[in-house]
């Protein structure tokens, strides 16, 4: 299994036994099916019959499962989207999408990112990616330099497509690394599944006039929302801060008053892009 173990609480168990009992009976899932689905989403060593018996033991409560166990069913249920996530997407965009001062160009972002995490920034009380204007030596007022991150973990491949009929897009994703280990150094080679996990829109301007975007994407176990903005165009690269609301199986996230102090530092690199032009993607005329 991919991430660092877990010390897992007897509430936050209780927590995941429910979660996974509630999935299980949404899809009609039997011992089996999830025992099967937790080992190839996590790359955690439960099958067969063996399997089986672990995952019908922790849905009955019968016997206490060991945290690596309990880790795998957080992975899992980390990964998978809600049933109801198509509405959750669709009210989302509604309410935040607005008219801008220009095309936001959210198009120009359909592709497929790998994703990297660093606790660097947070950990030493760094800003994050707010804008710090400095004065030239002609007087004027710029944005200083984008500083590289100083650490990047592999954290997740996600995919960009368009959402019909609305100036946003669907989110797929493939969290490959969900307690952001800092020992996992490469991606695995996998692609998000076929299954939306969120949208992104676009969210205004930063003080370097390029555009700011605000990304949600969930699973079953919490919410993630990252606010981004572009640092670079080859290749196309996104920077910003990952919020987790939810975290059950995420003990060494630090805490913090400020609901939006960020858990992450993210930096969103894309590796492929859509061949087609943004005419045939069906969507609407810009705004304003």
């Amino acid at each position: 299994m991919t991430g660092r173990q877990a010390s897992y609480t007897d509430d936050e168990r209780e927590r995941l036994r429910k979660a996974l009992a509630d999935h299980a009976g949404h899809y009609s899932l039997s011992a089996q099916q999830l025992a099967d689905r937790i080992a190839e989403g996590t790359n955690y060593a439960i099958s067969l019959d063996a399997g089986r018996k672990r995952v019908e033991r922790f849905l009955k409560s019968s016997h206490r499962q060991t945290d690596d166990f309990i880790g795998a069913v957080a992975a899992y249920l980390g990964s998978v989207p809600p049933p109801d996530i198509e509405q959750s997407a669709a009210m989302l965009v509604h309410f935040f999408t607005r008219r801008v001062r220009q095309d936001d160009g959210i198009e120009n972002l359909i592709g497929r990112y790998r994703v990297y995490a660093s606790t660097d920034r947070r950990a030493h009380g760094h800003v994050g990616f707010r804008e710090i204007m400095v004065m030239n030596q002609w007087a004027d007022f710029t944005a200083a330099p984008i500083k590289p991150m100083i650490s990047r973990v592999p954290y997740a491949v996600i995919d960009m497509k368009p959402m019909p009929k609305e100036k946003a897009l669907l989110v797929s994703e493939a969290i490959i690394n969900f307690h952001v280990d800092p020992e996992i150094e490469d991606f695995p080679d996998v692609q998000p599944r076929d299954q939306d996990a969120g949208v992104i829109v676009a969210f205004g301007y930063s003080d370097r006039n390029v555009p700011r975007y605000l990304m949600a994407t969930r699973t079953i176990l919490e919410t993630r929302l990252y606010r981004l903005y572009k640092v670079s165009d080859d290749p196309l690269t996104l920077r910003g801060e990952l919020n987790f609301n939810g975290a059950t199986g995420r003990p060494h996230n630090a805490t913090h008053s400020n609901p939006l102090h960020p858990d992450y530092e993210v930096e969103l690199v894309r590796i492929e892009d859509e061949q087609d032009g943004a005419a045939h993607r069906g969507f609407p005329a810009a705004e304003g």
